[in-house]
């Protein structure tokens, strides 16, 4: 009977090559060390709704979602219609526009408490703003 990492490896072999090409390439084989999996991460091929496939045809359910991103799923048809008639526009300004008053004026409806917002890019960006605006306090 084979171990659970033999059965591992033998079910995931397109994964653990790119995982050998990607160690290469990457500090530790990952570009984030969330994915930093032993004895390598599975490389995703797509997804849909709740669920993904790897590179191998293995489907799991996504409980990872985006790192909270995607609550509603993966290719949701009205988040994807939204996005497609948004990038229809123009995928990144640099500039200002109306969407992000209107999506600054969204997050302040529904928290509270808040009065205005401030966009970053990171939680780690919104934690070092956070901190510097603690010191200067």
């Amino acid at each position: 009977m084979p171990s659970i990492l033999e059965t591992y490896e033998a079910t995931h072999g397109r994964s653990k090559a790119l995982a050998a090409r990607a160690a290469r390439v990457f500090p530790s084989g990952v570009t984030h060390d969330a994915r930093a999996f032993f004895p390598f991460q599975i490389y995703v091929d797509r997804a849909e709704g709740g669920r993904k496939w790897d590179v191998d045809g293995n489907e799991y359910v996504d409980f990872i979602g985006g790192h909270g991103a995607l609550l509603l799923g993966h290719n949701r048809p009205e988040v994807m219609a939204a996005a497609a008639e948004a990038m229809a526009r123009g995928t990144h300004f640099g500039s200002s526009h109306d969407l992000e008053i209107e999506w600054g004026q969204q997050v302040i409806d529904m928290v509270p408490c808040a009065e205005r917002v401030r966009f970053t890019s990171s939680g780690t960006e919104a934690t070092m703003m956070a901190l510097r605006l603690a010191r200067a306090y």
